[in-house]
């Protein structure tokens, strides 16, 4: 299939999706009602369906007042279930799968998928690949990458034989977009099969730098593409030797007028970035910038494994609520009062509830979105932080988000390559960030103590000598050994989320 014929049928595919999210934009309230009637309807005659009287509920108010609002641990009981076979306990839908979180602190979970969970997740995908084509009309003719990280353990089924684990990132979109997508891949999926990190990251960069017409990049991690850059830049002649003496005078000519080592002379039809621009990984864009000068960058939205709850549109302030993709609720940061899509108010943070085709009902995600305008009469949402990262060592109560926003601004003042804070174990505990490429690590410390002295809990435990001072531990090759020890601990690499701040002790230890 040629090319515009593939791209022409993909958009077709799109055209059902596009054109629900683009009537709901008039009237998310509407949409969002209707969405929550049908699945009241199709699952009342599950196990928690019964539980919580799902049959009775015939008002939003009513599904407030029957249905709690859940953490994973509370549904861990059904879930079990769902692993020994048993059938309809979330929803009436099968479940195809269990897909395993990568679970950066708290330990992995499984989350259930159905049909009707990966045709949400294409609810959100659709539009947004759709908008793309519009920006960028030349996007989907050439070839892309996204992001394959190399597999860390051996395919698993449950006691009750379901599998864990999607094959692979493209099973989030409907099936027209995989056909297409496979079809234009730069790196085969093969790879992404790897055990070996050395042989994968070898694997991707041979296959990157023979495809002459990448156009689009999508990671999760910028620090992700930073570092295969680097690996690229270390040992350059070994990927270049191969490909023909054309293409080799032609990436080295275009180099040389560079004056840089960058992508775009490598990938001279690169269109666009897609990755994670806010919170803590807006810290690692300057280093991705570092080798992609010109590209533009396009931030992800908020997507978890549970659901979507975000998604980006070129040329929007913030990504815009999935409003056709689940039953989004919002708890307010505020004053604890949950809003629907339509009631969000500018300027205000929120803690995202989702409703899922996958049978989690009024799941909290430990995360931090803060309304900063609307798309029509959706919100559009940023990203701010989790709220799950917290540390208590001594009554201080820490969490990730206010920590991330403190080092944040203390590196306006004292800028580095990598930053990150973490509890440190002594007789008198303490905390300590690790620094990596900073001209004052101890004026940096002393900095962030003082804006972590804004907290009450922390300057409290300070002043009855509870805590001890913050300290600055200077740190070779900080990000790269980050995320190997992210991925020692049972991350996959593409997908470890950036980070400032970690709760758990022993980085010490690590970085030494």
């Amino acid at each position: 299939m040629k090319v515009t014929a593939l791209n022409l049928a993909w958009a077709l595919a799109r055209r059902a999706s596009v054109k629900r999210f683009r009537a709901a934009l008039r009237d998310p309230a509407r949409t969002q009602e209707r969405w929550l009637r049908a699945f009241l309807r199709d699952n009342a005659g599950t196990a928690y369906g019964r539980a919580y009287g799902y049959g009775a509920i015939t008002s939003i108010a009513r599904f407030r007042e029957r249905v709690p609002v859940v953490d994973y641990e509370a549904l861990a009981p059904w879930i079990e279930r769902i692993e020994g076979g048993e059938r309809e306990v979330l929803t009436r839908e099968p479940v195809l799968v269990l897909e395993r979180t990568s679970g950066s602190v708290a330990g992995p979970k499984h989350i259930p998928y159905t049909e009707g969970l990966l045709a949400d997740f294409g609810a959100a995908t659709g539009p947004w690949l759709d908008d793309l084509s519009h920006a960028f009309p030349r996007l989907f003719t050439t070839r892309q990458y996204w992001s394959l990280s190399p597999a860390s353990r051996d395919p698993e089924v449950t006691r009750g034989g379901l599998r864990i684990g999607l094959d692979d990132d493209t099973q989030y979109f409907d099936a027209a977009t995989r056909f297409a997508m496979k079809r234009l891949f730069a790196v085969d999926g093969a790879v992404g099969r790897l055990r070996d990190v050395d042989v994968w990251r070898t694997r991707t960069l041979e296959q990157l730098v023979a495809a002459e017409d990448l156009g689009f990049i999508s990671v999760w991690n910028p620090s992700f593409l930073t570092l295969l850059m680097q690996e690229l830049v270390t040992r350059w002649p070994t990927y270049v030797y191969p490909l023909s003496p054309k293409r080799r005078a032609a990436i080295e000519d275009r180099l040389k007028k560079a004056g840089a080592f960058v992508g775009e002379a490598i990938w001279p039809k690169l269109q666009l970035i897609s990755c994670w621009t806010d919170a803590w990984a807006a810290q690692a864009l300057p280093g991705l910038r570092r080798f992609f000068p010109t590209t533009p960058i396009q931030g992800k939205g908020l997507l978890a494994t549970e659901g979507v709850v975000s998604f980006p549109l070129w040329g929007a302030p913030a990504p815009v609520a999935a409003i056709t993709s689940h039953f989004l609720e919002f708890e307010s940061l505020d004053d604890r009062r949950v809003r629907g899509v339509h009631e969000l108010r500018e300027g205000a943070a929120y803690s995202p509830l989702l409703t899922t085709r996958g049978g989690f009902a009024r799941y909290r995600l430990p995360d931090q979105v803060r309304c900063v305008g609307f798309q029509a009469r959706a919100p559009l949402l940023r990203f701010e932080g989790r709220l799950d990262r917290g540390s208590d060592l001594r009554g201080e109560k820490l969490n990730a988000t206010f920590v991330e926003a403190a080092v944040r601004d203390a590196l306006l003042e004292h800028p580095a390559r990598f930053a990150l804070v973490a509890p440190e174990l002594n007789s008198v505990p303490r905390y300590v960030v690790y620094v990596e490429g900073a001209k004052d690590p101890a004026q940096l410390a002393a900095d962030l103590e003082q804006r972590l002295c804004e907290a009450l809990h922390y300057r409290y435990a300070r002043e009855l000598g509870q805590l001890g001072p913050l300290g600055a531990e200077v740190v070779a090759n900080g990000e790269e050994t980050f995320l190997k020890e992210a991925v020692r601990r049972g991350q996959r690499l593409g997908e470890i989320k950036p980070s400032g701040f970690d709760p758990r002790p022993g980085w010490g230890d690590v970085f030494r």
